[in-house]
């Protein structure tokens, strides 16, 4: 195979002039699937294929077949050099890297373990399935009522004119604030368990009232409701069965990780370390909530929990406490016993999950080893980005201000507009009517009270209103009546549902906000903007760092996307 080295070279070709670089040379073992290789990383023919055809339309490359081919590949490339950038600044081993990390693989590893070991301590029978379905309720839907109020007294009220013998449905259809139910009596329809307890209704109302009775005033938030039920209506139990099973399933595996975290606290012999303790209530004297950084090297390294083989050091448990909001306050550093119920519940599991894993060469797997590597990758690259990116683009003040001078249109209220308008189904109708108008026979105002569609968005004499709502709702319609003159009639414009006739009676005209009102908004886009353009010329000097560890198959990588295929994605995004 025939390959082209240079990077730089070829991409000049590709975006430019259209001049092949003629520096070559013959690819040893060459594969021919293989359309470009950075060191010993291959960029397969099928791999650049099926990127490109998953590409979002919007994405796709504008330029000629061959600057396109060299744009997606180097889309391809990109991640690569940036693996390579990231391991030459060392970030693969960084602290913040390999911390990250090591949090990612304590959980996956977890989650590994609950499939591969756990997994086969839990048995969910038939029977068991069946008791729940049948003792939480699930097994019937119950018709019922409702009187939903804001005012407690008056709930209690109603209540005691229900006792009293006064009828459901009329006092239902006279106080409920719920207009859905109001002129059906109150009535709800069926609802089952969960869609009961979602309206506030208790289980055990739900499970014990019976049929015709009333309950007690009940709350619903702010409100209070009294509800009532009807017929009940049969579940069929396959319907809820998968749902029971996998709830129960849930939560005997919680019960059988419990049971093996406990095992192996004995097994592997954990205990506090209460030199650690100490550290950490001192540290907690003079910081509400303790972090990594108010710790020294040594005193990160301050075992807090032992077990054979390994150590919960102090700088791992902060790490992960500093996650819980309630670290805020303090909690999980005041005391021994305190230490003990939030490493319990945040810490321990998973590490001595992660240490019996490890034993049992679960860690070592090919696939575990694929998804460390993985998100190795992905962290470090991250970590790049943001040291290379985002870091080094922070707009000031003066520069968004800059920017909104130099873009008022990005930062213009929306116009407001008043209009007359005829909705059609078909473009004959609105021709139809466009030309009775002209004749004297029709007026556009007569015939918007004729015609039902979008009468909602009218008022009693066919006006209708359109802002920023309708910007979003009904786009084409807005831009045709941006684009209109003021008391012409415009049309048939096909928009949104149909056929519109329009005239535009008032504008309220776009007007630029003033930069106190938007700062934040322009300082947002700005930084987009510069982040964007600092991301591409970064990559160009990548591309030029790493020039000579690139190859490049111009033969396959025209094979892997030829003219026919890159035209039909063009064609499709057209349509």
């Amino acid at each position: 195979m025939i390959w082209s080295g240079g990077w730089r070279a070829v991409l000049c070709w590709a975006l430019a002039c259209g001049c092949v670089a003629q520096v070559e040379q013959i690819a040893p073992g060459g594969n021919p699937g293989v359309v470009a290789r950075v060191d010993s990383t291959e960029i397969f023919a099928a791999e650049l294929h099926a990127f490109v055809e998953q590409m979002p339309a919007g994405l796709r490359a504008r330029t000629s077949n061959e600057g396109a081919r060299m744009s997606y590949l180097r889309s391809l490339l990109a991640k690569h050099l940036l693996e390579l950038e990231a391991r030459a600044q060392g970030l693969d081993i960084s602290f913040e890297v390999q911390a990250d990390l090591m949090a990612r693989w304590r959980e996956h590893i977890l989650k590994v373990y609950r499939n591969e070991v756990l997994a086969s301590q839990v048995q969910i029978s038939e029977a068991d399935i069946r008791a729940y379905f049948t003792q939480k309720g699930l097994d019937r839907r119950r018709q019922v009522a409702g009187i939903l109020l804001d005012e407690e007294a008056l709930a209690h009220e109603i209540h005691a004119r229900l006792a009293a013998g006064e009828d459901f449905a009329e006092l239902a259809e006279q106080y409920t604030i719920d207009e859905r139910s109001a002129t059906q009596g109150g009535l709800l329809g069926f609802v089952d368990l969960e869609r009961a307890q979602r309206l506030r209704i208790p289980a055990a109302v739900f499970r014990e009232l019976q049929a015709g009775q009333f309950s007690p005033v009940l709350p619903m938030g702010k409100r209070y409701q009294i509800v009532r039920f009807f017929q009940d209506q049969p579940v069929p139990f396959a319907e809820r069965r998968q749902q029971i099973y996998d709830l129960l399933y849930e939560r005997e595996l919680v019960v059988a990780e419990q049971r093996e975290i406990r095992h192996l606290e004995r097994k592997l012999k954990l205990q506090l370390v209460s030199e650690g303790v100490k550290l950490l209530q001192d540290k907690a004297e003079l910081y509400t909530r303790v972090r990594r950084s108010h710790l020294s090297a040594a005193e990160s390294a301050q075992p807090l929990f032992t077990y054979r083989g390994g150590s919960v050091t102090l700088g791992d448990y902060v790490d992960i406490l500093g996650r819980d909001l309630r670290s805020l306050s303090g909690w999980g550093v005041q005391d021994g016993e305190e230490v003990v119920a939030a490493a319990g519940e945040l810490v321990l599991g998973q590490w001595l999950i992660f240490e019996a894993a490890r034993r049992a060469a679960i860690t070592d797997g090919r696939n575990q080893q694929r998804w460390l590597e993985a998100n190795r990758k992905e962290l470090m690259i991250k970590k790049l980005r943001k040291l290379e990116i985002i870091d080094k683009v922070q707009p000031d003040r003066e520069d968004a201000r800059d920017f909104y001078e130099d873009n008022e249109k990005l930062f213009q209220t929306n116009g407001e507009y008043i209009l007359v308008e005829v909705l059609l189904e078909t473009e004959v109708e609105a021709v139809e009517l466009r030309r009775q108008i002209a004749r004297g026979e029709q007026t556009l105002a007569s015939l918007a009270q004729q015609y039902p569609l979008r009468a909602e968005m009218r008022d009693e004499v066919g006006m209708m209103h359109m802002g920023d709502y309708e910007r979003l709702t009904l786009p084409r319609l807005y831009k045709a009546v941006q684009e209109a003159e003021l008391n012409a009639i415009v049309g048939p414009v096909e928009v949104e549902d149909g056929f519109s006739l329009f005239k535009v009676l008032d504008r309220e005209e776009r007007k630029v906000q003033p930069f106190s009102e938007v700062e934040s908004k322009a300082r947002a886009l700005l930084r987009g903007q510069q982040r964007e353009q600092r991301f591409e010329e970064w990559i160009d000097s990548l591309m030029d760092k790493y020039d000579d560890r690139i190859a490049i198959s111009e033969r396959a990588l025209a094979a892997a996307l030829p003219d026919t295929f890159l035209q039909r994605l063009t064609r499709d995004g057209q349509e």
